[in-house]
């Protein structure tokens, strides 16, 4: 079932803890974006777009929880479990990083989510290790590189120093969510066999289908003008979609497909044709 995102904020004791856990939040330049200074069609994609980083970046606590759980299962190296266990809190201050941000803008856009289907599934019957393989895949090695990459080219295009600021307390943190992955495979590399590495070139190929709307929706391949000022959607943090498509692929070859062919995990030369075609 499907229910309005909203986010609580308890204060006191948890406040304090977490505060002392991700201090630099405060120090951002928060009360300086002035949205009246923007095309309003702008501020409403930003704004909508902020709140959509606020959902992916709450999504990303949840799918950090299922990766920990799953290191832990397959016994991984203890101090790989504190590293993945320091990323919860930083995703929960990118969950308040991008609401601000929203809020900055006018308030968050209203979306509804259903909790019950919030992280993608995982198929039955899979062993300990098979299951933090494909998770680590999915979450570090795609997802997170995804995010990071497309963001790094927002971060570079953003003029206001707000924003600038948001993403790179974001892309601090995600480098290392990034580095996750190849640490993982670089333990986990010799425990798998050629069934599984080609079973995790499904798993890639299926993530990566999931990912391919921002480069072959209609939005994103229209040569029509945008309904809003590129330049004030640049100022806020964001690219247009006709922008944004050939990032995302670059992205994709860049980050995901090569690295993770250097260790066995690919998908065919037809399929990559057919993904990014």
């Amino acid at each position: 079932m499907k229910v309005p995102f909203e986010l609580e904020w308890l204060g006191g004791a948890a406040e304090r803890h977490f505060r002392k856990a991700r201090p630099r939040t405060e120090e951002l330049p928060w009360g300086t974006v002035d949205p009246s200074r923007y095309d309003p069609a702008a501020v409403d994609r930003a704004r909508s777009s902020w709140t959509e980083v606020a959902i992916n970046e709450y999504r990303a606590v949840a799918s950090f929880s299922e990766v920990l759980r799953a290191l832990v299962d397959a016994k991984a190296p203890l101090d790989l479990l504190g590293m993945t266990s320091d990323f919860l809190a930083d995703e929960c201050a990118h969950v308040e990083l991008a609401s601000r941000m929203a809020m900055e803008l006018g308030g968050a856009a209203p979306r509804l989510v259903d909790f019950d289907r919030f992280t993608g599934p995982l198929r039955r019957g899979l062993t300990a290790s098979q299951r933090a393989n494909e998770l680590v895949l999915r979450v570090s090695c795609i997802s997170e590189a995804f995010s990071g990459g497309t963001a790094t080219v927002s971060y570079e295009a953003t003029s206001h120093p707000l924003p600038r600021a948001v993403y790179g307390s974001i892309l601090r943190d995600e480098a290392h969510h990034r580095r996750l992955g190849g640490l993982y495979f670089e333990w986990a590399l010799s425990r798998i066999d050629e069934a599984e590495l080609r079973r995790l070139g499904q798993v890639l190929l299926a993530s990566l289908r999931g990912l391919a709307p921002f480069w072959k929706s209609r939005s994103a391949t229209s040569k029509e003008a945008p309904a809003w000022s590129e330049a004030d959607l640049g100022a806020l943090g964001w690219l247009g979609p006709a922008q944004f498509a050939p990032v995302a692929k670059e992205v994709v070859v860049r980050d995901i497909l090569d690295p993770l062919a250097t260790i066995g995990i690919t998908i065919t030369a037809a399929e990559r044709a057919e993904l990014l075609g």
